[in-house]
């Protein structure tokens, strides 16, 4: 009867001696994956930045037209030679978030594709297949994962912890655009809420959308509620958070 229990005990031990070190592979795995992920992603956007984005000189002899100039100058040729599906850039100042806008054939397809259409963990930032792309829908979502390296959309978290202030501009460009939108509000929601429209039928159902957002954010952000109304599109950006459990939802509007 000894001898039986014994090499019950040596078998069972050896399985879970299996099971971990199965479990210790593939932790390993994942987290080579992970980091030659990272070190691609961080390569990809520091080449395509350097390709695509010329920064603007602006001297006083030009006057004041001159500084109304957009601080950068994004070369739209050079990005839909790269990938026809480009719409837009977008840039937050000191985060991370600087990067081309993507759309899609379906709402999943650059979700874990980068902008030469290769499998990223990291995926792109893009919208979906129903945006307008010159932006002029009345909310125009956009989305990006929320990456631990804080690449893509991580920074939301900081936008809507309050640790980069109250005062946070979202420069978009476009081939023929540049417009710059003022954060408005930040907050999380569970998934299942609804967390967007686009479209609004009258001001009243805008405006409507706009106090319920501002009444939701984490953050008094420096903005001036008379100013936001119906004639301002909006923009909203859209991650997830650490554990996928909540959407981070901030709202910026254009040209207050």
């Amino acid at each position: 009867m000894g001898t039986m229990k014994m090499k019950i005990k040596k078998k069972f031990t050896n399985i879970l001696l299996i099971i971990f070190i199965g479990a210790f592979i593939y932790s390993a795995y994942m987290c080579f994956t992970w980091l030659k992920s990272d070190r691609e992603t961080k390569k990809l956007e520091e080449g395509l930045y350097a390709e695509v984005v010329q920064k603007v000189e602006k001297s006083e002899e030009n006057g004041e037209e001159n500084n109304n100039l957009p601080e950068e100058k994004i070369d739209f040729e050079k990005l839909l030679s790269i990938n026809e599906d480009v719409v837009a850039w977008i840039k937050i100042d000191n985060t991370y978030i600087n990067y081309p806008i993507l759309q899609g054939e379906t709402d999943e397809y650059y979700l874990k594709k980068d902008i030469y259409r290769k499998y990223s963990v990291s995926g792109s930032i893009f919208v979906d297949t129903t945006t307008n792309i010159n932006f002029y829908d009345h909310n125009t979502v956009i989305y990006g994962h929320n990456m631990k390296n804080e690449r893509m959309f991580a920074d939301l978290h900081k936008i809507k912890n309050g640790a980069l202030g109250t005062d946070i501009k979202v420069k978009i460009y476009t081939k023929n655009t540049s417009s710059t939108y003022q954060v408005f509000s930040a907050y999380a929601v569970e998934p299942s809420e609804d967390l967007v429209e686009k479209n609004f039928s009258n001001e009243s159902d805008k405006q409507a959308y706009i106090n319920k957002a501002l009444n939701k954010s984490n953050v008094k952000f420096d903005i001036n509620k008379e100013n936001i109304n119906y004639e301002n599109n909006v923009i909203t950006l859209i991650t997830c958070d650490n554990n996928n459990k909540y959407r981070v939802i901030v709202h910026a509007i254009e040209n207050i």
